[in-house]
């Protein structure tokens, strides 16, 4: 049986005075656009490019779009999970605060045979 692809579009906004480096581990992704701009030339060219790390300055925004990976029930798993954070070890801290902080999240990826049901509330 032939997977199921899944492309998914992350877009990045600084809204803060520092660049941030963000990363999403394992997955390559593809730039695609800029401050709300498709990366293409005057005369169409395609001027999208591969990227592991997205790089947004300050007011500035990124459009990324990755290919979520297959997830078979075969494999055992119920999901994958991969990691995306900011690459500066010094804005993924809690000021001296136990645990993780900062910019820092997961991205999970389940399969298509298994989808989650609708959300019908707010997260808690």
């Amino acid at each position: 049986m032939l997977a199921k692809l899944a492309n998914v579009l992350l877009r990045f906004v600084n809204l803060g005075y520092e660049e941030q480096s963000m990363r999403l581990t394992g997955i390559p992704m593809r730039l695609v656009g800029r401050d709300a701009t498709l990366l293409k030339g005057r005369d169409n060219t395609d001027l999208t490019y591969m990227i592991d790390t997205v790089i947004v300055g300050p007011g500035e925004s990124a459009d990324a779009i990755f290919v979520a990976p297959d997830v078979t029930p075969d494999s055992g798993l119920d999901y994958k999970r991969f990691l995306l954070y900011n690459r500066n070890a010094n804005r993924i801290s809690n000021g001296g605060a136990p645990g993780y902080g900062g910019q820092m999240t997961e991205v999970h990826i389940y399969p298509a045979s298994s989808p989650l049901p609708p959300q019908t509330e707010p997260n808690t």
